[in-house]
């Protein structure tokens, strides 16, 4: 796939140089755009689908800095890797930007190996088991909030024959829904954890796990997050009550379903996520 790259950089000499430099790079790129500041490029980025930002930090009208935080507040904008192109070292400003979620950065003059290096690492970054996070999201939940640890599944566990369905959605860069199956005894047990309370009813049991997706859900969403800057909306958790002993087995048969083993409660979660928006959706 062919990538669409915006070099920005009030020196048209220096924006025909590091295309020059990238093209020796023999990388799979698509269209070149160019702009002389952060203005220019704000403008470029509204009306075309660019998938990186080359540009460099002091220039007239609008210096990079200012043209990062501006994309980083435009929903459209946000998620496109800015590396910063400049004769500056390390300086703290750069500093701070990469805190702020740029992406990489480069010193003039670099070479094509160099340009490469940095680009092949920022688009070939490795797959993250988005599952696996959601495991240590769940487990970290429970035991801030209940007090309760996971141990290894094992056979004697046993599956809950009424259950209680929960379901969050969040939207951002990355978009999906976790859903969570858990036992309504396992529930009641939390809410006693979370409270306090020697006794819970069925209302504080349902109240219980909807805190339980919210938290897991607050936990996660950082650990898929590209840059500091990504924002994400998250819905109200739902639940609802099932006493149909079937649900458990239909909702672990999914390969993607993860089980827990909460001293001897049995929990399962699933994720389904998907990329708000990636290279390949621009037109």
């Amino acid at each position: 796939m062919a990538w669409n790259i915006l070099i920005v950089d009030d020196s048209s000499l220096t924006r025909k140089r590091i295309r020059r430099i990238i093209e020796m790079a023999d990388l799979d790129i698509g269209e070149f755009m160019e702009a002389e500041n952060g203005a220019e490029a704000l403008e470029i980025l509204e009306d075309s689908c660019v998938d990186l930002v080359l540009s460099d930090l002091n220039m007239p009208e609008m210096g990079g800095a200012e043209m990062v935080h501006r994309m980083k507040s435009r929903e459209a904008t946000k998620s496109i890797p800015v590396v910063v192109v400049s004769t500056e070292s390390k300086t703290a400003r750069i500093q701070k930007l990469l805190a702020e979620g740029v992406r990489d950065y480069l010193h003039k003059p670099f070479t094509p190996e160099e340009f490469k290096e940095a680009i092949q690492t920022l688009w070939s970054k490795p797959k993250i088991d988005s599952g696996d996070l959601l495991t240590q999201a769940l487990t970290q939940a429970l035991e801030v909030m209940a007090l309760v640890t996971a141990v290894p599944v094992d056979d004697d566990m046993a599956t809950p024959q009424k259950t209680v369905l929960a379901q969050i959605g969040f939207t951002g860069p990355k978009k999906g829904t976790i859903l969570m199956l858990v036992g309504l005894d396992f529930c009641k047990t939390l809410a006693e954890n979370i409270a306090g309370a020697d006794k819970a009813n069925n209302e504080s049991a349902l109240d219980a796990v909807k805190e339980l997706s919210n938290v897991t859900c607050g936990l996660f969403l950082p650990m898929v997050v590209s840059s500091t800057a990504d924002v994400f909306d998250v819905t109200v958790p739902e639940v609802k009550k099932c006493d149909n002993p079937t649900q458990w087995d239909e909702f672990v048969a999914d390969a993607n379903t993860c089980i827990l083993n909460i001293e001897g409660h049995a929990i399962a979660a699933k994720l389904i996520i998907e990329d708000a928006a990636t290279p390949a959706e621009c037109n």
